[in-house]
């Protein structure tokens, strides 16, 4: 398990423990994110195999959001992403199973991918994000099933 998976403080992690019985885990692979976020913080040219198709929000974990948000405004500025660099963007006080946020990012570059990877990484995560949007999708209309009024006949919800 890594550190982010033991972490199941304020960001949401996947998979987060809650009070509802979880039967399925929504898909995700946390260790292609760290990954992918590493090789970025190694060679920043890993985020232009990818800049044209990934974005923030397919990454599962809220802090790898965030660490793929920082790093693509400051690639895209001319800047260098680096660990050192992010560490002035990201909240200081994290406790990421252990690790403060200088450590985590660290741990990322140091388990990173190579460049040559980091496109199939990136569709792993692209891939994974749409299914979760899919199944989001699937538990709107079974909801609006279930609550729909008297008046919102069927064939209306199907459309």
């Amino acid at each position: 398990m890594s550190a982010v998976e033991q972490y199941t403080g304020r960001f949401n992690l996947v998979p987060a423990e809650t009070s509802a019985p979880a039967y399925r885990t929504p898909p995700h692979n946390i260790e292609a994110e760290q990954a992918l976020l590493g090789a970025i913080l190694v060679n920043n040219d890993a985020f232009y195999r990818v800049s044209d198709f990934l974005e923030p929000e397919h990454f599962a974990e809220m802090l790898h959001q965030q660490i793929y948000e920082v790093a693509s405004k400051l690639i895209r500025a001319g800047k260098t992403a680096s660990p050192i660099t992010l560490k002035t963007f990201l909240p200081a006080d994290l406790d990421i199973g252990g690790l403060n946020t200088s450590q985590y990012l660290a741990r990322l570059a140091a388990e990173a991918t190579t460049v040559i990877n980091a496109a199939d990484y990136g569709r792993t995560i692209a891939d994974l994000a749409l299914r979760r949007n899919l199944i989001g999708i699937g538990e709107d209309m079974v909801n609006a099933a279930y609550d729909s009024p008297v008046d919102f006949a069927p064939r209306e919800q199907i459309e």
